[in-house]
C-alpha cells in the first residue's frame, strides 16, 4: 500500500499545513486587532469633535430658551396680576351684591332656593 517516503510526505505535508494556518490566523487576528484600535480612536476623536461642536452651538440656544420660559413666566405673573386678579375680584363682588340683593329683596331665600309661599 503506502510506503514510508508516501507516509512520511503526507506527514510533512500536514506540519506545513498546519504551520500556514497558524500564522494566516494569526496575521488575521493581528489585522482584527489593528482595526478595533483604529476604529476605537477614530470614534473617540468624533466623540470628542461632537461634544465640542454641542458646547459651541447648542448650549448658547439652551440658555437662549431658559432666559425665554424665564421671561414667559415673568409676563405671565404680570398679566396675572394685573388683569385677572382685578376681573376675578370684580366678578366676586358683582355677585355677592346680587345674591345679597336677591335675598333681601326675598326673591331667593339664603340658600338659593325661592322662597316657598
Amino acid at each position: 500500500m503506502l510506503d514510508l517516503a508516501s507516509l512520511l510526505f503526507v506527514a510533512t505535508f500536514r506540519d506545513w499545513v498546519i504551520i500556514f494556518t497558524g500564522i494566516i490566523i494569526g496575521a488575521f487576528f493581528l489585522i482584527a486587532l489593528i482595526l478595533t484600535l483604529v476604529l476605537g480612536l477614530l470614534t473617540r476623536s468624533l466623540l470628542r469633535k461632537v461634544s465640542s461642536m454641542i458646547d459651541d452651538s447648542v448650549k448658547p440656544l439652551l440658555g437662549s430658551a431658559k432666559e425665554t420660559a424665564d421671561h414667559v413666566k415673568g409676563t405671565t405673573t404680570f398679566v396675572s396680576n394685573a388683569a385677572v386678579t382685578p376681573i376675578v375680584r370684580t366678578y366676586g363682588v358683582v355677585a355677592g351684591v346680587r345674591r345679597a340683593v336677591g335675598v333681601i329683596a326675598g326673591l331667593t331665600g339664603a340658600g338659593g332656593e325661592p322662597p316657598k309661599k
